[in-house]
């Protein structure tokens, strides 16, 4: 319990980060085709969305709130299911980093490493998170900490970027479209919130004056992830027309191309280099709570957390082995998307039902 004790400022920058994730990139080319140039309004309410899930978990946290949720499952629905859901999300979760670290393995071959072997860098970003999922909570809470500047820095590059050339006419009129185009975009822009589930697990661990402010304290940081996404879309929608977005898999990298510097070629080798930490620390946490669910199969535990999170990171990579299409990596993506919405909204929203309903947890500390 000691080992995974962590301050409210602590969570906010897990939370924070792990939401950045890598969908700063790519969400304005995802958005293009469905929300058009209204895309920062989607971003925006998919925000919103994450925030209701993470009122939902938190509701879900507060009838147990001595406990982690692997823990609690079984308690609500019984062991046989309880284990069997426990089973889902370390899959689920492992899943998860696969994708991601697949994706930006095919973000640094087209733009950074173009004659170097995928596998190679895959494997190096494997190892690290093998190694950071190991930790307990308050020590990838520090490493995290440790990578928060990056994103500062990120975001900073961004928008000095941005200052020359864009054009806010780009913008205009709002919602020309009516409000479906936008709609059917909150979908595509939930997905690049997703890591606020962190709270599952985390809820029992932090060491918050009151239930009201660790909610707080997820709120601020939901809300400054929301502030990063919109950023980033309104500077891709005002430095490129709709057609370029649609054709450009990552406009900000493309932005960043044109800035030269003298030590190194352009900036977006500056920011696709920072930007490895950034994603490897999405990735080593959804190891990390998919050795955790593992490990909760059985009451009294089953198997160390370090041979869990190895044994996934190793099948991880075997599983990689076997994606040669960039298509295979979208469609995959495309489904794990709708896995994070059973599993971080609809699992959650059952069990709070069912909990509610049975009345378990609530007298409970």
């Amino acid at each position: 319990m000691k080992e995974d004790a962590i301050t409210g400022r602590q969570l906010f920058i897990l939370i924070f980060m792990t939401q950045l994730g890598l969908e700063v990139m790519s969400l304005p080319h995802a958005q293009a085709d469905i929300a058009g140039h209204d895309m920062w309004l989607s971003v925006f309410l998919g925000g919103l969305c994450a925030q209701a899930g993470i009122m939902l978990i938190w509701w879900l946290g507060s009838r147990y709130p001595a406990r982690n949720y692997f823990a609690y499952v079984p308690q609500i629905v019984g062991r046989p299911v309880g284990a069997f859901v426990n089973l889902l999300y370390g899959l689920y979760y492992a899943l998860s980093g696969l994708m991601l670290i697949m994706n930006y393995a095919d973000v640094l071959n087209r733009w950074l490493f173009v004659f170097t072997p995928r596998w190679i860098l895959i494997l190096m970003i494997f190892i690290a998170c093998g190694y950071a999922a190991s930790l307990s909570l308050r020590r990838i809470a520090y490493i995290a900490q440790s990578y928060l500047v990056l994103s500062i820095i990120g975001i900073l590059l961004i928008v000095g970027c941005c200052l020359y050339g864009p054009d806010v006419k780009n913008l205009l009129p709002i919602l020309s479209g009516g409000w479906n185009p936008v709609v059917k975009g909150i979908y595509y822009a939930f997905s690049g919130y997703v890591g606020y589930d962190l709270l599952l697990y985390a809820f029992p661990y932090v060491k918050a004056k009151s239930k009201n402010r660790l909610l707080l304290i997820m709120t601020f940081a939901n809300m400054t992830t929301i502030l990063y996404y919109v950023l980033s879309c309104l500077i891709c929608t005002t430095m490129f027309s709709l057609k370029q977005l649609k054709y450009i898999p990552e406009p900000i990298v493309f932005i960043l191309k044109y800035y030269q510097l003298e030590v190194l070629q352009s900036l977006d080798v500056v920011f696709l280099i920072f930007y490895v930490f950034i994603v490897s620390d999405t990735a080593y946490i959804y190891f990390f709570l998919s050795a955790k669910a593992f490990v909760h199969l059985r009451s009294k535990g089953f198997g160390k957390h370090q041979v869990w999170v190895w044994a996934m990171v190793g099948l991880a990579f075997i599983g990689s082995l076997f994606f040669k299409k960039r298509s295979t990596i979208m469609n995959f993506s495309n489904m794990q998307d709708i896995g994070s919405v059973i599993m971080i909204i609809g699992v959650p929203a059952v069990l709070l039902i069912i909990a509610g309903l049975r009345g378990a947890g609530r007298n409970r500390a």
